[in-house]
């Protein structure tokens, strides 16, 4: 890459340049014309790339415009035209910077890069979707309540359950009432299944809680004895 070398500064042209951008180098200090010999020398020995030689002619000529605003009084234009050299420089300094930043991120290493989430704002109600009719909400709700049948199915087992118990209290407390001692073969006599005889015994113990029926066993697996408490 070809090299500047002045009385007060060697490096790049780019360099150059941005020094005299920043006001760290006057311009009136640079002899333009020797950059441009130098450069012309430079051609002559070497094989330069066209895209090279495009960067020197930019750069070379937005040096030749600062230094003759430096030297010459700037014209009063009401706008400035898109197409005008300046205009074009001012372009591609900003494609140059911007090319700059993107090769620093290349090369850092970061595969991604994402902007900040930001909710969008949300108001409150109802907003069903624009196909929705009556009959979509009709099947949708039959649908559930299918669903929901097991559950009811199960309450419903429930209940009839507690009120069978309730059933089989009163039962036996008539029995106890009528008969003073008895046993629970007695109780479970005419039953029709093993729930009815588990139904029998819960109702059996929520009277011995209740301290209105006495029971005795004389041994495990015999027949329990029942009788009212006085």
């Amino acid at each position: 890459m070809y090299q500047v070398s002045l009385e007060k500064f060697s490096g790049p042209l780019d360099l150059l340049l941005g020094l005299i951008e920043k006001d760290e180098l006057p311009i009136s200090e640079v002899s333009l014309a020797q950059v441009t010999g130098d450069y012309l020398k430079y051609l002559e020995n070497s094989n330069v790339p066209a895209d090279e030689l495009a960067d020197f002619l930019i750069v070379a000529a937005k040096l030749l415009l600062i230094k003759s605003n430096s030297i010459l009084p700037a014209p009063i234009l009401e706008a400035e035209d898109p197409n005008t050299l300046a205009a074009q420089l001012r372009l591609y300094r900003a494609f140059i910077e911007v090319a700059r930043e993107m090769e620093v991120k290349y090369n850092s290493g970061v595969a991604l890069y994402t902007r900040p989430y930001v909710p969008l704002p949300v108001e409150p109600g109802f907003r069903p979707p624009e196909n929705l009719n009556s009959g979509l909400l009709a099947e949708a709700f039959k649908s559930l309540i299918k669903k929901l049948e097991p559950f009811f199915a199960l309450r419903q087992a429930s209940l009839e359950r507690v009120a069978t118990v309730e059933e089989k209290i009163r039962d036996i407390q008539r029995a106890v009432m009528e008969r003073a001692k008895f046993s629970f073969s007695d109780v479970i006599s005419g039953t029709k299944s093993r729930a009815d005889i588990v139904v029998s015994f819960l109702a059996l113990l929520e009277l011995v809680k209740q301290r209105i029926v006495r029971v005795q066993q004389s041994k495990n697996f015999e027949d329990i004895e029942l009788s009212r408490i006085d």
